[in-house]
């Protein structure tokens, strides 16, 4: 029967790789919620304005225009501010691609190894009862002819 001798070190790398995907998933979960928190500043603001532009036909005080002004200029800030956070997380995200493609190599690695001793074995074991066999041929022919 085949036993990797180094099944430990597959394991291992497996484990690895398992824990830097889910890495991997939470950053892209983050970056996506962080994208969304932008749209959700970027339609906010859009809505101000869109308000603001609206209030034109009607009287208001020049304190409730500046509020709202004060406000925009406060949201234009957050969004440069988010799209910062943005751009952080999307390198946190690139690089721990970058780490789980190398734990994906390194883990096909060692399964590429273990197929190959996994093959040599069957190769050895085949060849072995092919050997057996031709060995009991002879001493069975060799016995018919005493």
């Amino acid at each position: 029967m085949f036993k990797f001798k180094l099944q430990s070190v597959l394991d291992y790398r497996l484990n690895i790789e398992e824990k830097i995907l889910n890495e991997f998933s939470e950053l892209k979960r983050e970056l996506d919620r962080q994208k969304a928190m932008l749209e959700e500043l970027k339609s906010e603001r859009e809505s101000m304005v869109a308000g603001l532009r609206n209030m034109q036909s009607q009287t208001i005080k020049a304190h409730d225009i500046s509020s709202i002004l004060v406000y925009v200029d406060r949201l234009r800030e957050s969004e440069k501010q988010q799209n910062q956070v943005i751009l952080q997380t999307i390198e946190a995200v690139d690089q721990k691609r970058q780490e789980l493609v190398e734990a994906v190599k390194n883990r096909k690695i060692m399964e590429n190894l273990k197929d190959k001793q996994k093959e040599e074995y069957i190769k050895d074991v085949n060849d072995t009862e092919q050997k057996d066999s031709d060995e009991m041929s002879v001493l069975k022919f060799g016995g018919r002819e005493k």
